[in-house]
């Protein structure tokens, strides 16, 4: 259950790393740059995520059965999501570098997408897998949550630009 979990945060992680990123590390770091809404709007996103995923046991309990499959999967793809954290960490670090020494953005910006494109094929063929092992109601559950973040991250993007 540990490694599930482990393994969920993992995931998650990936999900969040880049994006947050590019809002910076700390809740000062945009201020005077972006707008406070926008900056209030980027925080209800993560909080939004951090709590569907802190309550997803509660919500949505899988049985023994789905917890070993679930396990087996992410087993399988434990080298590619190992892969995948080190291949963010390089880009946000190659484009934190880049900033600092009026370096090649393009190209940083470019691994930032590479790794972003490969997370989410990622996590595609890994949901490709889970979700069949999910009862309808827990799916339901699930898309529920991934809407909720996703008209939050929409909120914060439209905030941004006006």
């Amino acid at each position: 259950m540990k490694t599930l979990i482990l393994s969920l945060l993992a995931v998650f992680g990936l999900a969040t790393a880049i994006p947050a990123m590019a809002f910076g590390r700390s809740a000062d770091i945009g201020e005077g740059i972006i707008p406070d809404q926008t900056r209030s709007s980027i925080r209800e996103v993560v909080r939004a995520a951090v709590r569907h995923f802190l309550n997803f046991r509660k919500q949505t309990p899988l049985s023994e059965e789905q917890k070993a499959a679930i396990s087996k999967i992410l087993a399988e793809h434990r080298e590619e999501i190992a892969a995948q954290i080190n291949q963010g960490r390089m880009a946000r670090h190659a484009m934190e570098a880049a900033v600092k020494e009026n370096g090649s953005t393009k190209a940083a910006a470019e691994k930032i997408g590479d790794a972003a494109r490969d997370r989410a094929l990622l996590m595609a063929r890994i949901g490709a897998q889970v979700r069949p092992l999910l009862t309808p109601e827990q799916q339901k559950q699930i898309e529920a949550a991934r809407s909720e973040v996703e008209g939050l991250v929409d909120g914060a993007l439209a905030s941004a630009l006006r």
